[in-house]
């Protein structure tokens, strides 16, 4: 396989289908911390800090997919409907 500068390193039966959250926390952190030194760098009109930062909105929006997918399905209801009977918390 030719690599070029487009094409990735690793192929698709390599790439963890799902990433521990301190993992992609970590992950998260360093992608953020990138796209701030490239914002400080280059200014806010170059094309890579737009994809480093876009970079930045893809893990966050995967990190909440990970965290709807380990709720539970009444979790999700709850959050949908709070008002339902289901949902309500009655104390003592």
């Amino acid at each position: 396989m030719v690599q070029t500068p487009y094409s990735p390193s690793m192929s698709l039966e390599t790439i963890p289908t799902s990433a521990p959250s301190a993992s992609l926390d970590g992950t998260i952190k360093a992608a953020l911390e990138h796209a701030r030194r490239l914002t400080d760098m280059y200014g806010t009109s170059n094309i890579e800090v737009a994809l480093a930062w876009e970079t930045v909105d893809e893990l966050e929006t995967a990190r909440t997919h990970q965290k709807t997918l380990q709720m539970s399905s009444l979790e999700r209801y709850c959050i949908a409907y709070p008002d339902a009977a289901e949902c309500r918390i009655y104390e003592d």
